[in-house]
């Protein structure tokens, strides 16, 4: 390049500010044109945003321009950030400025632009940004249910200003057992913001030919926006999706406490528990269904109705019932307790037309008749006593039945618009408003002659009565639907509900109704979905298509739009409303987390879990002392959803615990969450907590919300956790601190109950490895392994059995790698050798017994151990060798990965799966993370959605109308 050149090249930077118009799609395309050439870079700067809302995602543009066009031969101008002081910013070779600032409210960072080309540089001045309170993100709608009908639905991403400039928001999408994309046009990750904007619409539609079960958990998380509690989109995505109407359209639906069944075009389908051939698979199948399971061939089936261990149907107008059998509750006509196994026909007429099931009785209607069987106790048969009936027997003389009902043990019918109730009547149901044990005979309710329909429910009725709607009776739970003003009050009087006049139907059971109005809105009340109470009819989502609902204590189900949802009231039937796998088959065997390809390090807690993803570090599961390390105030209980901690990239190892997290980045060591029997890296007395256990320094906050660094060192390596002890190595020294009840901190117990702030062990500066348990410690110094703190089942490894607050020396052997400390046992690799040692419960030591072992016992004949992994309190442990993950020890919380828990101990390790691409994995105190070709799974416990599963199962929230497929 000659000096002419030279002189003739004059390059300037603009600092160009994005409008709400130009991030388009061609957002990222290189500037081709240049414009004037200026050389006051000063002014040029002031145009670039310098104010960035804390973790909104930042974006300018430097344009390069004032090139000579006699310079068309030089190579591309290269930019770079100078001197940044900004991390989480840079810079690419089209000029755009962008990254989250890993910065919080109150902090500023500057940075400097450098341009060269060829041998000539240009340097802008320094350009400094301040980071101001975040955007709080919400989400006009988080919960939605896809089914086939319904493909396209959209959400609203409200911001609380307006963006400051344009920008990308990330997120991710989160799924059980999926690797599939979900959505047309959101398979980026990124969601357009533009500059001003305070909201954006967000469209949902499903990709066609999607095969996605309704058991797994789908969800979009967003990955920025705000530091605390970000919004997510919760899915229920149905088995097979195809598009266009359902692929079955049903008709009937009715549901016991513990098993549906459901009728489509004259199919009859059975699902939940079998148990006494309630789903009447046959002889010998008493197999409980989690997915619906067609019952016989016919296609002629009209009606179904459920009691509570058995089922009867109405099929070519033939009365057929199964199930238990004792008391004539398949009204088989026996006395003898037995069990039918199918449906079996009911005596030989074929003019039956309605049908209902109570607690352990029946009744129904052929040609206006009206007939009864079963258990009679509180006289709900109306024949004038209370002996069991076991065939139908017929009540009164009347043939103008209409209606049926049955709640607990009363029943009411309309008959010619006439309303009747009997039975059971203690809390006032049967609607004389007199309270009376048993009703053995109909009793006329009031006068009107315009009833359209009525429900029993365990202990109250609700009624239609020319539109408007009725109820009376037990009022416990708010099942008749008359506000908060007469929570838990007996209502003897027929009480109108509300004022609409356009009900259609109703169900009751248990201590809650539904019903359908106005042309297909459904409502419901009383004891709904896990809440205690709804004291008045309350719309149940937006659909308007509901034409059939069922109801019992424990679950309901509804037609909406021809499709069969479901939803559970308590934890204990979730497994029943045909979701497929239950919680145990889904959450007890590795199920992928999320979509990415690039995790490298897990790390398992007492009920959160955390794992670093590309250098990002997100924690997900019990956040009720802060431990995710999210800035929320509180507000997040608990997310079955990673979140990210922080917006840096340089995160290099992680440590979960009891209540706190401790990791490294950069050499830096920060922990988070309750500061209970340890210090985060200060010092002083230690008062107990309100309330007693544990202890809180004095000189720090007993809780850190977000990461909170430990000491100024740059020098850390390693960090492990236990219960409420962390040990890390920093510059090759080994430090503890935490509670240390037996020496496992290498203090003596007798006097020093907790160290307080990190406190070297020995003196020794060539640590390499560390494992900790709540009760002891282990760490390898230059190939040497040595262990300390509680020794009474031999853990320590120095054939010793008894404790020590002083590193003991394991062995004589100078090869040791890894080492990892469990609840009574210890295990560590040697030149590719496993060994274990210690407490053999449970056979956490591999070795084919429960025995205990002093000193090291080789686990197998492999050389070839890479990792080793152990519960800090549990008995199960985990390995990889030669990229293959075997299991063995405890299985209290499905550990072992086979999809069911509490099967006893593996007492030798046993292979999980055929990959042989498994390179890291931890064990928590009830569940187990491991990364398979930088792949994420997780299994085990999951009560607190550690393990990345909602804790209660089922889709993304099974207390809400979900659908039922696999039919």
């Amino acid at each position: 390049m000659t000096t002419k050149y030279i002189r003739n090249l004059l390059l300037t930077l603009n600092l160009l500010l994005l409008t709400a118009c130009s991030l388009d799609a061609e957002f990222f395309e290189k500037i081709k044109s240049t414009s004037e050439a200026s050389t006051d870079l000063s002014l040029k700067i002031s145009d670039l945003p310098t104010d960035v809302p804390e973790s909104f995602p930042y974006y300018g543009q430097v344009q390069v321009t004032g090139l000579s066009s006699g310079l068309s031969s030089f190579s591309t101008p290269a930019l770079s950030l100078q001197d940044s002081t900004c991390p989480g910013l840079s810079i690419n070779g089209d000029g755009w400025i962008s990254g989250v600032l890993d910065k919080v409210s109150g902090e500023s960072c500057e940075f400097k632009v450098k341009v060269t080309q060829g041998s000539v540089s240009v340097v802008s001045d320094v350009i400094s940004l301040g980071v101001q309170n975040s955007l709080q993100l919400t989400l006009s709608q988080e919960n939605f249910s896809f089914d086939s009908g319904a493909p396209t639905q959209t959400t609203v991403l409200n911001l609380s200003a307006p963006a400051p400039f344009a920008t990308y928001l990330d997120y991710s999408i989160y799924s059980a057992n999926s690797e599939s994309s979900l959505f047309n046009g959101m398979n980026t990750g990124k969601i357009l913001v533009p500059a001003g904007a305070t909201s954006v619409v967000i469209p949902l539609t499903l990709q066609a030919g999607l095969s996605l079960s309704s058991a797994e958990h789908q969800t979009i998380q967003l990955n920025s926006g705000m530091s605390g509690l970000k919004p997510k989109i919760e899915l229920a995505i149905p088995l097979e999706f195809a598009g266009g109407a359902p692929a079955q359209v049903f008709q009937d639906i009715s549901v016991s406490d513990t098993h549906i069944c459901a009728i489509s075009d004259g199919k009859l389908y059975c699902w939940g528990n079998n148990d006494k051939y309630r789903l009447g698979l046959g002889a010998g199948d008493l197999d409980n269904r989690t997915t619906p399971a067609r019952v016989g061939a016919s296609t002629t089936w009209q009606k179904v109705a459920l009691s509570s261990e058995g089922t009867c149907g109405l099929n070519g107008g033939k009365l057929y019932c199964w199930g238990r059998n004792d008391a004539g509750r398949s009204a088989t006509g026996s006395m003898v307790p037995s069990e039918v196994t199918e449906p079996t026909q009911v005596g030989a007429d074929s003019d039956w037309l309605d049908l209902t099931g109570g607690t352990h009785f029946s009744c129904g209607i052929r040609s206006g008749e009206l007939y009864c069987w079963g258990y009679n106790q509180f006289g709900q048969l109306a024949t004038g006593d209370i002996l069991t009936k076991y065939s139908p027997t017929r009540i009164g003389a009347s043939t103008t039945w209409q209606k049926i009902s049955a709640g607990g043990s009363h029943v009411c019918g309309i008959d010619s618009g006439k309303l009747y109730c009997w039975g059971a009547g203690a809390r006032k149901q049967l609607g004389n408003n007199a309270s009376i044990t048993r009703q053995q005979t109909i009793l006329q309710v009031g006068a009107s002659t315009t009833w359209e329909d009525v429900v029993g429910g365990s202990d109250h009725t609700c009624g239609i009565n020319d539109g408007k709607l009725y109820c009376w009776g037990d009022n416990t739970k708010g099942e008749l639907g008359l506000g908060a003003a007469e929570a838990g009050n007996i209502i003897g009087a027929i009480s109108q509900v509300g004022s609409f006049a356009d009900w259609e139907s109703l169900t009751g059971g248990g201590d809650h109704t539904c019903g359908i109005r106005n042309g297909g809105d459904l409502y419901c009340w009383g004891a709904v979905s896990y809440q205690d109470a709804v004291w008045e009819p309350t719309r149940i989502g937006a659909d308007s298509t509901w034409s059939k609902i069922s109801t019992s204590y424990y679950m309901t189900c509804g037609i909406n739009n021809g499709s069969v949802l479901c939803w559970a009231h308590e934890e204990n039937t979730i497994n029943y409303i045909g979701l497929g796998e239950d919680r145990a088959e889904i959450a007890h065997k590795p199920h992928r987390v999320g979509l990415s390809s690039t995790w490298s390090l897990p790390s398992a807690g007492y009920g959160h879990s955390c794992a670093i993803n590309a250098g990002r570090l997100y924690c997900w599961g019990d956040n009720s002392s802060f431990q995710l390390g999210q800035n929320d105030n509180g507000s997040l209980a608990s997310t079955i959803v990673p979140q990210q901690v922080g917006n840096s990239k340089a995160w290099e190892k992680i440590a979960s615990g009891g209540v706190h997290t401790c990791g490294i980045k950069e050499g830096e060591l920060y922990c988070w969450g309750l500061n209970v029997g340890f210090d985060f890296g200060g010092g002083g007395p230690p008062p107990p907590p309100p309330g007693g256990g544990g202890f809180m320094p004095m000189n720090v906050s007993p809780v850190s919300q977000i990461p909170a660094r430990v000491g100024s060192s740059k020098a850390w390596t390693a960090i492990a956790a236990g219960e409420g002890q962390l040990c890390g190595i920093n510059g090759g020294k080994m430090y503890c601190w935490g509670r240390n009840s037996d020496g496992q901190m290498a203090a003596d117990p007798a006097t020093v109950s907790i160290v307080e702030e990190p406190t070297q062990v020995g003196t020794s500066d060539k640590w390499q490895a560390v494992g900790i348990s709540s009760y002891h410690s282990c760490g390898i110094d230059a190939g040497k392994l040595y262990c300390w703190g509680y020794g009474d089942d031999g853990e320590l490894g120095d054939g010793n059995n008894t404790s020590s607050h002083t590193p003991v020396r394991v062995g004589s052997d100078s090869d040791w790698t890894a080492v990892v400390a469990g609840n009574l046992h210890t295990c560590g690799i040697r030149s590719g050798q496993l060994y274990c040692w210690g407490g053999g419960y449970k056979g956490a030591l591999g070795l084919g017994n429960p025995a205990d072992q002093a000193t090291p016992q080789r686990v197998g004949t492999s050389s070839t151990w890479t990792e080793i992994a152990s519960g800090f309190e549990n008995s199960a442990v985990c390995g990889i060798d030669a990229g293959k993950l075997y299991c063995w020890g405890s299985d209290d919380w499905g550990q072992q990965g086979n999809g069911s828990a509490f099967t006893g101990a593996e007492v030798v390790p046993i292979q999980l799966g055929t990959s042989a691409n498994w390179q890291k994995v931890s064990i928590g105190e009830r569940n187990v993370c491991a990364v398979n070709a930088g792949k994420l799974f997780c299994w085990g416990g999951n009560d607190s959605g550690q393990s990345a599963l909602p804790p209660k199962p089922g889709a993304a929230d099974p207390t809400q109308p979900t659908l039922v497929t696999g039919f």
